[in-house]
């Protein structure tokens, strides 16, 4: 039984504290949960931990703007269906705790100091969340800036902010420049193939779609770690390239 299961199957207790706590324990009518009891896994801990803080983050920035619209919370669904491939089941616990974070007494950056608490030191699983917060950003087609003012923030916590700015070209209607390529194999302009191709190797396990999961990406959010492995092999494809036409 996967951590979800467990924990809204109602025959596990399970203790989250701090705000993302409060969000868990609000939909399953606690004001607490029990995190010590038997039965959750650290690493089931820490995919609930990331499922949480994606659409408590979510539900938070949608009010960046001062208030949501049924246009946005439709075109969320659309990309939590569409995009991240969520079935019905998580898809419904996804936006129960969207509405739950929406609604509730704690700060966007709140959510994000509990994350980053969590995963800190691991900075695959720290991009992951910004490239899924912006995918859900860009949800109507641009990003807004009060939006992009609570991003920026996240991004800044996670020591993050040149990794942020590769990802929005991903998301931004424009094809990605070369550099933004070469940025996210941590490659220059300039190197030879060689060791090119020793950093997308040394990317591409660490992204690798399963061993992001045991680092405690949620198995239903696969479909984003599998979208970032496509864009690091994308990236060498076109750096590849480059080199090539460069002789």
């Amino acid at each position: 039984m996967s951590w979800m299961g467990k924990i809204f199957g109602g025959g596990v207790g399970f203790m989250l504290g701090g705000p993302l706590g409060m969000v868990l324990g609000g939909m399953l009518g606690h004001h607490t949960i029990d995190k010590g009891a038997a039965g959750v896994s650290r690493l089931e801990s820490r995919q609930a931990v990331f499922f949480t803080a994606t659409f408590a983050l979510l539900g938070k920035l949608s009010k960046a703007d001062g208030r949501v619209t049924e246009a946005e919370i439709a075109l969320v669904e659309q990309v939590m269906r569409d995009n991240l491939r969520l079935d019905d089941r998580s898809r419904q616990i996804a936006i129960r705790i969207f509405n739950e974070a929406k609604d509730s007494d704690a700060e966007f950056m709140d959510y994000a100091q509990q994350f980053y608490q969590e995963f800190s030191g691991q900075q695959e699983m720290l991009t992951m969340l910004l490239e899924l917060l912006l995918l859900l950003a860009y949800a109507d087609g641009e990003l807004h800036p009060a939006e992009e003012a609570l991003l920026l923030s996240v991004a800044r916590l996670f020591q993050s902010e040149s990794i942020y700015n590769n990802l929005k070209s991903k998301y931004s209607d424009q094809k990605i420049p070369l550099d933004v390529h070469y940025q996210t194999l941590g490659c220059e302009k300039g190197e030879s193939i060689q060791s090119v191709k020793k950093k997308y190797r040394k990317l591409a396990m660490e992204y690798h779609p399963d061993r992001i999961q045991g680092q405690g990406l949620p198995p239903e959010l696969v479909a984003a770690a599998e979208s970032k492995f496509k864009d690091i092999q994308n990236a060498y494809d076109a750096v590849e390239a480059h080199i090539g036409a460069r002789g």
